[in-house]
């Protein structure tokens, strides 16, 4: 068995929380210029925040908390998604590899 690569798993991490960050600050810009666009960005912000609702119905992870508790959640949010992506990621690579031979 292959190890536990922390270096993938972490540009996997950074990646996602780069991508939600980016997500959600166009999701503020368009919901406060009162763009119908929001609509879509409110969308992908809720899927973002499914693997921390499933903990608790009422966290999602850009919480009406302070900072501290916001980073948190967040944080949490995104390990959660970076293991199942990496999972992901990992289950193809060995299937393609299995393939080969």
């Amino acid at each position: 068995m292959k190890k536990f690569k922390l270096k993938s798993f972490l540009i996997v991490f950074f990646v996602l929380m780069v991508i939600e960050f980016l997500v959600g600050l166009a999701d503020v810009f368009l919901h406060r210029s009162k763009n119908e666009l929001f609509t879509v960005t409110s969308i992908i912000m809720s899927v973002f925040s499914l693997p921390i609702s499933l903990i608790n119905r009422n966290l999602p992870f850009y919480v009406a908390e302070d900072l501290y508790m916001r980073v948190v959640f967040w944080t949490i949010n995104t390990l959660i998604q970076a293991m199942f992506v990496y999972g992901f990621i990992v289950f193809v690579t060995r299937l393609k590899n299995r393939e080969k031979i």
